[in-house]
């Protein structure tokens, strides 16, 4: 859910190294994440052919569809402090 809520609040496609930084985690468990969601069908993955690798994530539009959601959880912990 992390993931997903990182892409909600993002405009546009981001990187492995802008999540890996964003998220605080291991680059193992971000990579499994990463293609778990792209296997689902949540999130498309697009690899340039560069020197250092570039890989980008962008959301699908079942991926968009939550994002609503994301935003009520947002405004849900202003409300509360937490």
């Amino acid at each position: 859910m992390a993931v997903l809520s990182a892409f909600a609040f993002a405009e546009g496609s981001l990187r492995f190294s802008d999540l890996e930084a964003e998220l605080d985690v291991a680059p193992n468990t971000l990579s499994t994440r990463l293609r778990e969601l792209t296997d689902a069908g949540l999130l498309d993955r697009q690899a340039y052919d560069e020197v250092p690798p570039r890989v980008e994530y962008t959301p699908t539009e079942k991926a968009e569809s939550l994002f609503p959601v994301f935003a009520h959880l947002h405004h849900w912990a202003i409300e509360h402090d937490l």
